[in-house]
Order: structure tokens, then sequence, then C-alpha cells
């Protein structure tokens, strides 16, 4: 399959243009400039691989939870280039993506939510792979880690220390601490997620709640 993916959840910028011989990357740190590069980089992309965007046959993005911004921008961009080539387009959770890249294994994944708290969810890893709890964004000091776990993964182990600091000590931890738009290609291509029309694109956000009252900032860093 030709597929275009892009995930803009983090401060980094993620594209992968999938051909039927090589995959084309652009995975960089852009800080707040997703809006700005996304476009552009896509473009690039698709010049330097000589295709035009309508004989791909669709458009991958991750769908969260991360940034609130970088997850609408992600979903409006994959949205507007589905509608503008005639492509379907196909959701992936962010955790997911850190699941498959962690490797076989039961894997515990941790995303920074920021807030003082993490996404998280676990994942059993492997040909069958599938998500044994539902993705939830909870405090650092309310993750346990599971009898058997093999694997940590994700930025929220970095960015909380003290995230299972027993376990840190015993499992490996990912070398892929964010989403990589590559991985949504392999994703999409096991046939786990639908492609649906662009109108059906939807977003995970998990938490609804975008910014912490002074309060609760107080509170967070008396902790």
């Amino acid at each position: 399959m030709k597929l275009l993916a892009l995930d803009t959840s983090t401060t980094y910028l993620s594209l992968a243009l999938s051909l039927e011989t090589e995959t084309l990357v652009f995975h960089e740190c852009v800080a707040q400039k997703h809006a700005e590069r996304t476009l552009p980089e896509v473009s690039r992309l698709l010049a330097e691989a000589g295709v035009a965007l309508s004989s791909l046959d669709g458009i991958v993005f991750g769908q969260g939870p991360g940034s609130f911004t970088g997850l609408r921008i992600a979903c409006g961009v994959a949205q507007g280039l589905a509608y503008s080539a005639d492509l379907p387009v196909t959701a992936i959770p962010t955790l997911d993506n850190l699941a498959w890249q962690a490797g076989e294994g039961l894997v515990q994944v941790c995303f920074d939510a920021r807030m003082q708290q993490v996404y998280s969810a676990l994942y059993r890893v492997g040909p069958d792979w599938e998500r044994l709890s539902p993705i939830a964004v909870v405090s650092p000091e309310e993750v346990s880690l599971p009898k058997g776990a093999t694997m940590l993964a994700g930025d929220g182990f970095d960015s909380y220390p003290q995230l299972l600091a027993d376990a840190r000590e015993r499992l490996p931890l990912s070398r892929h601490p964010r989403p990589h738009a590559a991985a949504y290609i392999r994703l999409a291509e096991s046939g786990r997620y639908p492609a649906r029309h662009p109108r059906e694109a939807e977003l995970l956000y998990v938490r609804n709640k975008v910014a912490l009252t002074s309060i609760e900032q107080q509170q967070a860093r008396s902790r």
C-alpha cells in the first residue's frame, strides 16, 4: 500500500510516505510550529518521491491522546488532504504506536499528559497483539506494573522519574519515547484499523480538561 502518515501529538512533527519499495521519513522536533511546517514537509516528501497525493491509497494520522492543539492539526491536515485527493483516512491511537515500537512482550505504556499526569495502557505485543486495558489518564502514582510485564514504553517514564522506579531498574525502556509516523504505516497495513471517509475522522482526547486552575497548579507544585 502507498500511504502517508502524520503525527503532531508531541513537539515532534513525524511524517512517513510509504511507497512500494521504500518509506520516506521526516521526524524532527519543531516545537510549536506544526501548523506552518506540516504541509510544506508533506509536499517535499511527495516531490522527493515523485508521486501525486491522489496516487496514494490513504492517509493515516495519530488520533491521540496527546497535545490538544497538535491533535487537531493532524486531524485537520489529514482530512483536508484526503478530501482534496478523494482518499480514506485511518486514525490510530498514539499509545498503540508506542507499544508497537517497543517490540514483542507485555508492554506498559506511559505517555506524558502534562499537568502531573500520564496516559497509560497495557499491551500484549506480538503476531496477535492486543490492548489489554483502556487508554486512561492517571497520576503517576496510580500506575501499577502488572505481573509478567517485559517492557516499558513512552516518555512518561522520563518525565516522571518516580514512575515505577523499581520496575525501571528491572525492565528495559523502549528506545522510542514518542510516536513515529513510520510505525503508523505498519499498523495501518495490519488491517486492524478501519479506513474511513474523511468526515468520519475522530480524535481520542481521553482528557477533556485542557488547563489546570491556579489552585490546582499550586497543589501540583506542592506534591
